[in-house]
């Protein structure tokens, strides 16, 4: 063993030697490199205290070899200075602080700090980083995307991580509230989710740390990686085989289980799983309601007939389906002659040539519509504004594309009365499975153009979960649009409807149809259904893909309709529906959840997405964004939401405003919502019926909002004129006319970065605000109780 003893203080003292195989140097106080220093095998430079300064142009470099690595150790008192982009430590350093330690590791020309607390200071912890490709890209269903380079291997005392980033990361994810620290787990060769905080920052720079202290022992890698969705799980072959005889099974399979078809399968045997299918000649019936589930490939030669909503699900993207299927699809009733239906098919192969066999039936399911059902069938180009984009007629079917088709003015359909018949339409051949690639393009130079929707379709014979669609493809905004049109049509291609809008569907909820009912969209989009999506590719084009894993069993009801019987979870919500003297207009919705912020959150936000004469929004905090579902964070009573409308005329119109679908809090009327009438002064409490009013304007975005407290009734909350709050030179300024409680301060992601109490009955508070350029909300309680909350800049 080699002892060293440095008593040097003087910065520019200079090391250049070699640590060798078991060996040990102690430094004691403060120590600077301006040289060369490589520790090898098994050998510690140990610097118990002072500082460990990285000087200009030195090499502090490390052996890297596995299980014998060599290391900079820092005592718990020690620290280091200097490390920048190319000043750090190539190779292992270890730190044994007993709090939050920043070690400067890196590699190449790559500085790639990272932070660890340890649980409990034994060993301390050691890492190093190593800027090469991944030893092993297999990744589980909790990680989606994964780097083509860079991870940290970190060994010792079981500790919580924290990954830096300071580079681009565009190319790993396009939202860094989808960031995950991942571990690789050496027992199963897998990267796997490890539970992580909130990340901070933008995706050039910030953050992300595990939430809690991380086994080590248990990963010998960690990286940063997007997060994945949660699948069910493909269970393993039992090695057993059921069989059906024709009549009976002769024992009920399960997911474990191989199932083999010696006979016909008829409907009134009902819905099965299994691990594997042989359907051998014979066919299958399945009707509404009933399921197929099955774990890996569906064999034989067979036909698998489907009804309107049954479903053959199968959850191993990398199986196979050869029997043909038959798939009776049943629109929506009530439709008119020149109404657009919005569909998608379940084939593999083209199946435009079979469109033309779709046929009106009546109610009783009886044919009344001999001849082709539609006339006119599009596909849309999204993108660049070209003459060769917008819609465009359709002449084949692709999986994943959705497509138009509008109702032939034929008998049943004439006239502008809804026939309360349907239209059914046939497909026969392969059926889709597993993974599906489908392009998207967007305008970049023109967020808010229409050509930045995109027309896709669920592609399998079994529904999908918008929620895990959305999760999975984090480059659209994070909303599902489903269209239903309320007036007949007159033009081509939609441009003929006077009220004609779209469902918005986001984890905060849905709005409705206004007119067709009140029972919301499930977020479960059947087979065959076309919907839209908003896409926003850095690039303006990209892909979404659909997989199995976003399968679900069952819920294949909801094609084009609302489901009575669909999937409630209470939230702190409510929808406002806004009518014209015909009845006619739209459906916003308005929802409070602790994960939301007052900015745009992805898979909880919508933006209005709508062709209608008039219609109602809100305003995104602080712009003039329209949303149709505006997600806030949680319910506080002195909360604010601007509500606008526009319409197309300067006539003097009346439309009512009505209260719907209340919800959490505000149901039973707990919470009562007041729509505030600026101009008027006037608060009217919607528990107490619609609230009616006349415009010739074609927009009101700064008379009215929503509120939850009556301003007439003498409460200061509504006058935050009494009170101004500055951000300027990094100092938060705020006076009022009251004295001030408390000021609490949040970032655009919903969390507290700031809070102080004043004791001392102040009417003014200033304090530096050393945080990073942003938006920033700040609330300011008073000492009547009342609470004012405004937008900063921090510029």
């Amino acid at each position: 063993m080699i002892r060293c003893t440095f008593n040097k203080n003087n910065s520019n003292f200079y090391i250049a030697f070699i640590l060798t195989l078991s060996s040990i140097c102690f430094l004691q106080a403060q120590v600077q490199n301006n040289g060369i220093i490589y520790i090898g095998d098994s050998a510690t430079l140990y610097i118990a205290s002072g500082t460990f300064t990285f000087g200009s142009g030195s090499i502090t470099q490390t052996s890297r070899t596995t299980g014998n690595y060599g290391k900079l150790q820092l005592g718990e008192t020690a620290n280091f200075s200097g490390a920048s982009s190319s000043l750090f430590a190539n190779g292992f350093i270890n730190t044994k602080s007993a709090t939050y330690f920043e070690l400067p590791t890196g590699q190449g020309t790559n500085y790639a700090p990272i932070g660890v607390t340890n649980a409990s200071v034994t060993n301390g912890v050691s890492a190093a980083y190593f800027d090469g490709s991944l030893a092993s890209t297999f990744k589980d269903a909790t990680i989606m995307t994964l780097p083509t380079a860079g991870y940290w291997e970190v060994k010792g005392d079981n500790a919580t991580i924290k990954l830096i980033w300071d580079s681009d990361i565009s190319s790993l994810t396009n939202s860094i509230a989808n960031l995950t620290v991942a571990g690789f787990n050496s027992a199963n060769s897998t990267w796997e989710a490890i539970s992580s905080a909130t990340p901070t920052g933008t995706l050039t720079s910030g953050t992300i740390a595990t939430t809690t202290a991380v086994t080590l022992a248990n990963y010998s890698a960690f990286t940063l990686a997007e997060r994945g969705i949660s699948c069910a799980p493909l269970i393993t072959a039992s090695g057993t085989t059921r069989t059906w005889n024709g009549a009976t099974w002769d024992i009920v399979p399960t997911l474990a289980d191989a199932a083999v078809l010696s006979g016909n399968y008829p409907s009134t045997a009902g819905s099965f799983v299994c691990n594997s299918l042989n359907v051998g000649t014979n066919t299958v019936t399945l009707i509404d309601g009933q399921t197929v589930e099955v774990v890996n490939g569906i064999t034989g030669t067979g036909t698998i007939i489907l009804s309107n909503t049954a479903s053959i699900l199968q959850r191993n993207d990398a199986s196979t389906i050869t029997p043909t299927i038959t798939l009776s699809k049943n629109s929506r009733d009530s439709m008119r002659s020149n109404d657009y239906i919005y569909w998608g098919s379940p084939l593999t192969t083209d199946s435009f040539g079979q469109l033309n066999g779709a046929r009106a039936y009546d109610s009783g399911n009886t044919l009344a519509g001999s001849a082709a059902a539609f006339d006119a069938k599009y596909k849309y180009i999204s993108g660049d504004a070209s003459t060769t984009g917008g819609w465009q007629n359709l002449t084949q079917t692709i999986p994943g594309k959705g497509f138009i088709m509008r109702i032939k003015n034929q008998a049943p359909y004439t006239g502008t009365t809804p026939y309360a018949g349907y239209i059914n339409l046939t497909y026969s051949g392969s059926a889709n499975n597993g993974t599906i690639t489908v392009g998207t393009a967007n305008i970049t130079a023109s967020p808010t153009s229409a050509r930045n929707n995109n027309l896709l379709a669920n592609p399998y014979p079994s529904a999908i979960d918008a929620d895990k669609f959305l999760e999975y493809n984090t480059n659209l905004d994070g909303a599902i649009y489903l269209w239903k049109a309320q007036t007949t049509n007159t033009g081509a291609a939609g441009a003929g409807y006077t009220i004609a809008d779209y469902i918005a569907y986001t984890r905060a909820g849905s709005t409705g149809y206004t007119g067709i009912g009140t029972d919301p969209f499930n977020g479960r989009i059947a087979t065959g259904q076309g919907f839209k999506v908003k896409a926003i590719n850095p690039s303006g084009t990209g892909n979404v893909t659909f997989n199995n894993c976003m399968r679900v069993a069952g819920s294949n009801d909801q094609f084009m309709r609302m489901n009575p019987d669909s999937e409630t979870v209470t939230i702190d919500r409510y929808k406002l529906n806004m009518t014209d003297v015909n009845g006619l207009g739209n459906q916003i919705l308005v929802a409070y959840l602790p994960e939301t912020t007052l900015g745009y959150d992805r898979m909880y936000d919508a933006k209005l997405n709508s062709v209608s004469s008039a219609q109602v929004y809100t305003l995104l905090e602080g712009t003039n964004t329209q949303l149709a579902i505006n997600a806030r964070p949680a319910f506080q009573s002195t909360d604010v939401v601007a509500l606008g409308l526009s319409k197309t005329t300067t006539a003097s119109e009346t439309f009512n405003i009505a209260i719907a679908d209340k919800e959490g809090i505000f149901a039973g009327n707990t919470v009562n919502v007041f729509l505030k009438d600026i101009q008027s002064n006037t608060y009217h409490n919607l528990a107490n019926g619609p609230y009616t009013f006349t415009s010739n304007a074609t927009q009101l975005n700064e008379r009215f909002q929503l509120v939850y407290q009556n301003g007439l009734l003498a409460n200061p909350d509504f006058n935050s004129n009494a009170v101004v709050a500055t951000l300027n030179e990094q100092i938060l300024s705020i006076t009022s006319d009251l004295p001030i409680m408390q000021v609490a301060v949040f970032d655009m992601m919903g969390r507290l970065i700031m809070t102080n109490t004043l004791s001392n009955s102040k009417s003014s508070f200033e304090k530096p605000f050393n945080h990073t350029t942003g938006i920033y909300i700040v609330k300011i309680k008073l000492d009547n109780g009342s609470v004012v909350t405004q937008k900063l800049i921090n510029n």
